[in-house]
């Protein structure tokens, strides 16, 4: 699985969760009486500084506060607005803890040698942060165990053992991910909630409407943190490219320097087309994205490709092998393209169909579903 990750995702030490799933992990409550951290990690030297931080929107890890350890113990106190992920950092050990700053009375207790281990308690948000963390190494180690044996019987040459074990690892994909929706619809309260939805929207590993049904259930605590509020803007973005709307028109230079824009080259049927020459699945899907324009292009179809390269003779090098004879666009700019902003694109390939009025009736159809798509609307 391929996912899109941010500083704060690295910052997690659990690195077995991190190749798996790429989550960053936050929990909520409240308590106007602020916050108490005590911090035990045994083995840890007398007079080590403990950092407490945290990752602002430039993904820069900030210091809150800082102290020094007597008898292994260490202690924060202070006032959280709203529940946010912070870090603890140890002077004189590897690694950091992740905790879920908010106003209650949180325990952490760890081992100097084995930070990635320590038990967090005293909140239900910080309980649950545990119960996640445990069951997703329970899937990072079945995972690990797939990906031995795996390696084992490609040396082996056991083919027949080899179609098994990926069918096995597909299978445990579909579990973990059964396990991220029912934690979300069980948890509406908690901050992971949050960033499991906005995982699953940025992967499109899950469909719009269930997505919609979780975020609606999310509670308006919840909704005023800051990754809360960072969600609600996405999908808020979302909604004006979803099915039904009207597409949002843009223009952008072609590998000529000429401006095109959307308005002007819409067909009866049009499909945009995010991509770009160094992604895999895009340049594997490229030849059924010809040859369904090749047959539906002289009944209507019309493909207008953007591209989010960075170097301009890859892109046209790219658009001449896999022959894509069709409307190109990039601004050269990788995900900070503006149409792709516009179209909230942080994951490709990615695709929309309109109508011949410009309304988006599909997104992101892939080989024969979009054939099929474009059979029924060009028949």
């Amino acid at each position: 699985m391929t996912f899109i990750s941010t500083f704060s995702l690295k910052m997690i030490t659990v690195k077995s969760i991190l190749v798996l799933f790429g989550l960053g992990l936050m929990l909520a409550c409240s308590n106007q009486g602020g916050y108490s951290l005590k911090i035990e990690v045994k083995d840890l030297p007398d007079q080590s500084k403990v950092f407490l931080k945290y990752i602002d929107a430039t993904n820069s890890p900030i210091t809150v506060d800082s102290t020094t350890v007597v008898n292994e113990l260490a202690t924060f106190e202070g006032f959280q607005e709203f529940p946010a992920m912070h870090y603890l950092f140890f002077e004189n050990a590897n690694g950091n803890i992740p905790v879920i700053l908010e106003n209650a009375r949180i325990e952490v207790k760890a081992q100097k040698d084995s930070l990635n281990m320590a038990k967090l308690s005293g909140s239900d948000q910080n309980i649950w942060f545990s119960e996640f963390v445990t069951t997703s190494q329970g899937f990072s180690e079945r995972a690990n165990g797939i990906a031995n044996d795996l390696q084992n019987a490609r040396a082996d040459g056991k083919e027949a053992f080899i179609d098994s074990l990926r069918e096995e690892y597909m299978e445990l994909q579909e579990e973990a991910k059964s396990y991220e929706i029912n934690f979300a619809a069980e948890h509406p309260g908690s901050l992971i909630t949050v960033l499991l939805i906005e995982r699953m929207f940025a992967s499109k590993a899950v469909e719009e409407q269930k997505i919609k049904e979780l975020i609606e259930a999310i509670s308006p605590e919840i909704k005023q943190t800051d990754a809360g509020k960072k969600l609600m803007t996405l999908w808020e973005a979302n909604l004006s490219t979803a099915i039904g709307s009207k597409a949002i028109d843009f223009s952008g230079p072609n590998p000529n320097g000429e401006t095109i824009s959307l308005s002007a080259l819409k067909g009866k049927v049009t499909i945009i087309d995010f991509w770009a020459a160094w992604c895999k699945p895009c340049r594997a899907e490229n030849p059924n994205v010809v040859a369904v324009y090749n047959q539906y292009h002289e009944k209507g179809l019309e493909i207008i490709s953007i591209s989010l390269d960075k170097k301009k003779e890859d892109w046209i090098a790219a658009i001449a092998a896999d022959q894509m004879d069709w409307h190109h666009i990039s601004s050269l700019a990788y995900f900070s393209d503006p149409i792709a902003k516009q179209y909230n694109i942080n994951a490709i390939p990615a695709t929309f169909i309109l109508d011949e009025d410009g309304v988006i009736v599909a997104k992101d159809l892939r080989g024969a579903a979009l054939e099929a798509q474009i059979a029924k609307m060009l028949p």
